[in-house]
């Protein structure tokens, strides 16, 4: 049985595959999406957590923080925004997010953070 559900929300394919594996030895299940189809598999699969980029083409991960806390299906799934610091310190005001993870992270503090966020919900 898994540990929860991480959507991974990345256009990075090497990030996802990174994530993914990470996750999956650590016993959760790990889905990943861009843009819509992240928005709809938050609200069909309500994952137990969501790990979102920030800098992403067509949708980036402020348009879908708040597209995603704007849905009442999907706003009280906690999300944890990942990039680089800077880009995180330039959005922290703009984006609805639980935590902040910043790139490149030590797989140990995503361990923590999931975790917490998971036992959370």
């Amino acid at each position: 049985m898994a540990r929860g559900t991480v959507l991974v929300v990345d256009d990075d394919p090497g990030i996802v595959e990174l994530l993914q594996m990470a996750l999956e030895d650590q016993g959760y299940e790990v889905l990943s999406g861009l843009n819509y189809v992240a928005l709809q598999l938050a609200q069909e699969q309500q994952p137990d957590v969501i790990l979102l980029d920030i800098l992403m083409p067509e949708m980036d991960g402020v348009e879908i923080s708040h597209r995603l806390r704007a849905n009442p299906a999907t706003a009280h799934i906690p999300i944890i925004a990942m990039s680089a610091q800077d880009r995180l310190n330039a959005t922290s005001s703009l984006m609805p997010v639980n935590e902040r993870l910043t790139k490149p992270f030590e797989i140990k503090s995503l361990y923590t953070i999931v975790a917490r966020w998971i036992s959370a919900a």
